[in-house]
């Protein structure tokens, strides 16, 4: 942890950011690890979410909120899906390894949502993270474009062709029941 408190330049930083490596390190690990099934390339996910974390910190107001843990979550995340892109040279994810990016909608047992839940699963990683970023955490555009990394245009689209796909999968759902 001294390697990342010396990229800090103030203390009020450096505390902020020593609560949210001691608070949530072993989360991200996991979130990487589900992804990745490695422990070294987990750690390596985690390790680069920790320096994207420090170049973003100002974004982060409160180190014990669900909304952070959901920020470094999928941050993880897509540097855990990078590193399993680099090795794997696929563009997509199994359906297993996607059941993840559902995790904060499946404590709901109402049939309906489990529909929803089942359907955002069989989207692309692209498509379930903006929905989840957008709808489950409530974040706008503006912030989902700076955690991806994509321009605010290519969140709107991705949204947009979310919500269809969504939207085919349930009425072809519904049609098969």
């Amino acid at each position: 942890m001294l390697i990342y408190l010396a990229l800090i330049e103030t203390e009020e930083e450096k505390r902020k950011f020593e609560r949210l490596y001691l608070e949530y390190k072993q989360t991200m690990y996991y979130a990487a690890y589900r992804i990745l099934k490695n422990v070294h390339n987990s750690e390596d996910a985690v390790h680069q979410a920790f320096l994207r974390v420090i170049s973003n910190l100002d974004k982060i107001n409160e180190a014990d909120c669900h909304k952070t843990q959901a920020f470094l979550v999928v941050i993880t995340e897509h540097i855990a899906i990078d590193i399993y892109r680099k090795q794997k040279r696929e563009n997509t994810l199994s359906y297993d390894e996607l059941e993840i990016y559902i995790a904060d909608m499946s404590s709901q047992s109402n049939e309906d949502t489990n529909d929803v839940i089942n359907a955002i699963a069989k989207l692309s990683v692209n498509y379930s993270t903006v929905l989840r970023l957008k709808f489950s955490q409530g974040y706008t555009d503006t912030e989902i474009a700076q955690i991806l990394d994509i321009t605010e245009e290519n969140v709107r689209q991705r949204i947009s062709r979310a919500k269809k796909k969504l939207s085919q999968l349930l009425e072809k759902e519904g049609e098969s029941e």
